[in-house]
């Protein structure tokens, strides 16, 4: 940046270079005085995260003693490419080094102009803050004693990437940004949506405890503000959270020992129960409708509700309500059901009570009976394959969740600590006999999680031995081509993880 000297007595004397005293016959060098990078016409550039402080050294080297220094900083706006309009300036600090937290993200520069009464220089720099929690992926987890550990895993830039930053878990995100935050068990958090208006739209973050959910600031993680489930039914503990609901159009807790559902509106927080009545009913699993994870406005499909003592599904329709499978998985165990994500398709895997290894795909689709009275399950041709599996293959447990890869037509579950890839859209569906990846012994997979868009792969272990979490992300193209590595993991980071999704 260009130099502004002071000479305020030079003036009168045309600008020379030295100070001529009169009375003495002595003529006085001027003092010395410059800012590091003054003499460059751009600015350098800091990169800092709301709410912590920038920091800037100006490097001023001065021949002289008792130097005053003045920081102030305005906004830098962008109004075209290339061109920016400074905001008036605030005087922030008389400090040799600067330290500043700013009021809020968005772009700044710093006017620093240092002087010693008779010579000066000045310097300005430009300050982009950015929300450390703007992207990446949560991580839901609790200690053994029932305390809540939201992590996040900061999504990198090129920027933050030059600037030396590493990928990382952070824990105890919300206690760290609220320090007065006691967090119980966590069931679920989600990055949505409110629109207080028609076409507003709002982001927000959705975290739910066992006992309460929060509002919460999706890029700060500042709460907002927190709703108590006993407002609407006293003794309610939530066992599961679903942020996509194409129903209601709302996040809601369910309490699978209670039977009933908990909707939170987003824009005015509160929390209340609706009337619809899938959502007043026992079942003793509530499996979220597929999401599209990185797209604001593409929280699709419905959930799908499942007993498995009888075992049966439920689905929904706005002109008859709840309808189910009926007896058409009489004799069975429901293992597996996964909801393909661009539209209502259920895929299951069940397996016969009288023979374990008698194994069946069935592919389920809804219709209209054919008196128009009401909505069935339809098998399609083509929609059941049985087989004997092996003793051999990986035949999960009855209620795993599976996570659907679609682009890939592989679904991906766990049995113990094996990670198994289910090609479930194959001409002649059957389980794997042998797992995609084996974790170390002791290491037990607690969560499983698709991201749509990146196609990525969220798996979530445990290890027993240390009582510690880890996160493995996984290309689902790598893994359908042989490479098994992750592209980052991070080992005892956490406690134990119940879900984990990525948040913009």
């Amino acid at each position: 940046m260009k130099k502004l000297t002071y000479l305020l007595i030079l003036l009168a004397l045309g600008l020379t270079a030295c100070v001529d005293d009169e009375s003495k016959g002595i003529t006085t060098p001027l003092p010395e005085l410059s800012i590091a990078g003054s003499d460059s016409e751009t600015m350098p550039v800091y990169n800092v995260y709301y709410g912590n402080e920038v920091t800037i050294d100006p490097g001023v080297e001065s021949s002289s003693e008792n130097l005053t220094y003045t920081w102030g900083y305005g906004t830098y706006t962008e109004v075209t490419t290339g061109s920016f309009q400074k905001g008036d300036l605030t005087t922030i600090s008389n400090e040799p080094v600067l330290h500043f937290a700013f009021p809020g993200e968005g772009s700044y520069y710093v006017h620093l102009t240092v002087t010693d009464g008779t010579v000066g220089d000045m310097m300005e720099y430009r300050v982009n803050v950015t929300n450390y929690y703007d992207k990446g992926i949560l991580v839901v987890a609790n200690s053994a004693d029932g305390q809540g550990n939201l992590g996040f895993i900061k999504e990198l830039t090129a920027e933050d990437i030059a600037a030396g930053e590493t990928w990382r878990l952070e824990e105890h995100t919300l206690e760290a940004v609220n320090p007065d935050l006691e967090v119980g068990t966590l069931i679920g958090a989600d990055r949505t949506n409110a629109a207080s208006t028609p076409f507003t739209q709002t982001p927000i973050l959705i975290v739910a405890q066992d006992d309460r959910c929060y509002y919460v600031n999706s890029t700060t993680f500042e709460v907002n503000s927190y709703s108590l489930y006993d407002e609407i039914f006293t003794g309610f503990r939530a066992t599961h959270f679903l942020s996509a609901d194409s129903y209601a159009s709302y996040p809601f807790v369910y309490d699978k020992n209670m039977g009933e559902s908990i909707h939170m509106q987003k824009a005015y927080w509160f929390v209340y129960s609706h009337a619809m009545d899938i959502y007043h009913y026992k079942y003793d699993d509530v499996i979220t409708g597929y999401t599209w994870q990185s797209s604001i406005n593409s929280k699709t499909l419905s959930p799908v509700y499942v007993d498995y003592s009888i075992p049966e599904i439920y689905d929904y329709n706005s002109m008859f309500g709840r309808f189910g499978t009926g007896d058409l998985l009489a004799g069975q165990n429901l293992l597996m059901v996964a909801r393909e994500t661009a539209s209502s398709t259920l895929h299951l895997v069940t397996q016969s009570r009288e023979n374990p290894l008698e194994l069946t795909q069935y592919t389920l689709t809804s219709a209209y009976n054919e008196d128009w009275t009401g909505i069935d399950f339809v098998v399609p041709d083509g929609g059941k394959t049985t087989y004997t599996a092996s003793t051999a293959d990986g035949i999960p447990a009855q209620g795993t969740h599976m996570a659907l890869a679609q682009d890939y037509q592989v679904a991906f579950y766990p049995v113990d600590n094996g990670l198994y890839a289910y090609y479930l859209l194959n001409a002649s569906p059957r389980l794997p006999s042998t797992p995609l990846i084996t974790y170390p012994a002791g290491e037990e997979i607690t969560c499983l999680n698709v991201n749509v868009a990146t196609n990525e792969l969220y798996v979530g272990t445990y290890t027993e031995a240390t009582g510690r979490g880890n996160v493995y992300i996984y290309s689902v193209a790598n893994l359908t081509s042989g490479n098994l590595e992750p592209t980052h993991e991070f080992l005892q980071s956490t406690d134990r993880i119940v879900d984990i999704r990525y948040k913009n």
